[in-house]
């Protein structure tokens, strides 16, 4: 462990030393904005950033440059004043947790130093990340801890590890280990959330190692749909030989809400056996 830690204390070295030559000045990140853009990225704030290499390729091929990317990492994020709060790298892409009052500045920094230093170990390469990065800004309490553990959780779900504690290359192991973690050499997380929160360890392994994301990672489910010849069935079947002119309000409705949801319809096809508006339609099935 020692000659392990002096390998990477002289990469530290060296990275100090060509520090002002592979960086650029950290400046404000505002820009003239096209005339067509609608949606601006949110800059400040709790954010779940995430970044994957070009095509899906892998970011780091060795412990060397996972090192190195940790001490760039650690330089931008003191140089910005922003607050790291939890990290993982995996083989291709990477997940950050933090605290940023200029989240394009922080990011940009961090892409384009080891972009730099990329390529001038591997000249062959010429785009090292998948741009633009990605980052999901985060206002409550329940997201941030969900966060949290599903950033932590990535190598175990990926059966990288059995435990979540096991693999090295995130921030897991450094909130209770005072300093003492190889790691904390190279960059500095903030435990408070951690420590006010889990106690314990042995609490945070726990929760970490049992966490299981929403279905999709969160994400909505896809929509289903059904055929001309399924809406028809389901149809004939609802109104049993009756015509719809007959129907009361309320149990036309009903029809109209359980071929949305219940037979997955589009608005076209139930517009073809209810004689209704399309705006009639689309309230009655948002208001249920």
């Amino acid at each position: 462990m020692e000659s392990k830690r002096s390998k990477f204390n002289n990469m530290l070295i060296q990275r100090r030393m060509v520090k002002e030559a592979n960086m650029r000045p950290v400046t404000n990140s505002s820009r003239p904005k096209r005339a067509n853009r609608v949606k601006c990225r949110v800059t400040k704030g709790k954010f779940h950033v995430y970044v994957r290499g070009f095509q899906k390729r892998e970011l780091f091929h060795d412990d060397d440059e996972r090192i190195m990317f940790l001490i760039i990492v650690n330089e931008v994020v003191v140089e910005t004043k922003s607050t790291l709060y939890a990290y993982i790298l995996m083989d291709n892409h990477f997940h950050f947790l933090l605290y940023s009052n200029d989240l394009p500045a922080l990011m940009g920094q961090i892409l384009y130093r080891y972009s730099r230093w990329y390529k001038r170990r591997w000249p062959i390469v010429m785009k090292v990340f998948d741009t633009p990065y990605g980052s999901c800004p985060i206002t409550r309490p329940s997201t941030f801890y969900d966060t949290f553990l599903y950033l932590l959780s990535n190598a175990k779900r990926a059966r990288m590890c059995e435990h979540h504690q096991d693999y090295f290359w995130s921030s897991a192991n450094q909130y209770f280990a005072a300093g003492r973690h190889l790691l904390d050499s190279y960059i500095k997380v903030d435990t408070t959330y951690v420590q006010e929160n889990f106690k314990t360890e042995r609490a945070l392994d726990k929760l970490v190692n049992e966490y299981t994301p929403r279905p999709g990672d969160g994400k909505p489910p896809i929509r289903k749909f059904s055929s001309d010849a399924q809406v028809a069935n389901h149809f004939h079947f609802l109104v049993n030989g009756r015509s719809v002119n007959t129907l009361e309000k309320r149990e036309l409705d009903y029809i109209i809400k359980s071929l949305r949801f219940n037979c997955h319809a589009t608005y076209p096809q139930i517009m073809c056996h209810i004689p209704r508006s399309l705006n009639y339609i689309r309230n009655i099935c948002k208001f249920t």
